[in-house]
Formats: structure tokens, C-alpha cells, sequence
């Protein structure tokens, strides 16, 4: 094979490696807006790459905190899912002049 097409197909299975199941990021998103956002930044939360049990500790953390979470189990899914250990953190945005750009949210 090829190393350009073998570079493509672990490209591929990296991408998928990390895909979260669309239901669980949907309904996920929409929790993590509820319970996370009213004290924290999205970016805080989506710079964060933890493994599930961490991702458990810190949702158990912020609700003796005072968080408000509806759903934890939903919420433990979609964090350990969309923001694991094996993901990479993208690097922030930056202009044509090498500054930072305008940071991004969903």
C-alpha cells in the first residue's frame, strides 16, 4: 500500500476513534450548556481531555459545587466521549499576522 493512502486510512480511523454517537452529542451538548456554562466557558470545559473516571470525579466535584445537573449520566457520556484523554486539544485560531484570533463557540 501506499504511504499516502496508508496516512489517509489512519487519518480515517483516528477521525472515528473519536466520534461521538449524534444522540449522545446532541442531547449532551444541551446539557453541558445547562449544567456547565452558567459558571464556566465552553472553552474552559473543551480544553479539558480526561478519561471517564476523571470526567465522573469533576461532575461529582462541580455538584458539591452547587451545578445543577439534570441529567449525569448523559453528561458523563457526552464529556467522555467528545473530550477523552486520546483527543487532541485544537490549538486556538490564529490571523494572517500570527495573532489569536477570535475564539470560537458553539
Amino acid at each position: 500500500m501506499r504511504p499516502a493512502l496508508l496516512g489517509l486510512l489512519a487519518g480515517a480511523l483516528a477521525a472515528s476513534a473519536w466520534a461521538v454517537d449524534p444522540q449522545i452529542e446532541q442531547r449532551g451538548r444541551q446539557e453541558e450548556q445547562r449544567a456547565c456554562v452558567p459558571c464556566h466557558s465552553l472553552r474552559l470545559v473543551e480544553s479539558q481531555r480526561l478519561p471517564a473516571p476523571a470526567w465522573s470525579k469533576e461532575l461529582d466535584k462541580m455538584q458539591r459545587w452547587g451545578a445543577m445537573i439534570k441529567d449525569r449520566q448523559l453528561l458523563l457520556d457526552y464529556l467522555s466521549q467528545e473530550y477523552p484523554e486520546t483527543k487532541p486539544v485544537p490549538q486556538p485560531e490564529r490571523s494572517g499576522d500570527g495573532t489569536k484570533g477570535s475564539a470560537q463557540t458553539h
